[in-house]
């Protein structure tokens, strides 16, 4: 499933991750990275700019390039 990003959540702290997320709220769960939930598999990018809070702080822009491969 690849549908745009999360943000990461705007704000990060190590070893915690997202501290708030738009439309995700406080200590929101997927952020970024790959992950597998009943048998789907999902692609989320943290993204390339800001949300209305225009400041990213320990999230760094993030583009990903997925390649898909016939089985």
């Amino acid at each position: 499933m690849l549908s745009g990003h999360a943000h990461g959540g705007q704000v990060r702290v190590p070893g915690i991750g997202g501290v708030y997320a738009p439309h995700q709220g406080v200590l929101p769960v997927l952020t970024e990275g790959v992950h597998l939930r009943d048998g789907t598999t999902m692609v989320i990018s943290r993204g390339l700019g800001n949300s209305i809070a225009g400041v990213r702080v320990n999230n760094p822009r993030e583009l990903v390039l997925v390649e898909l491969t016939a089985r």
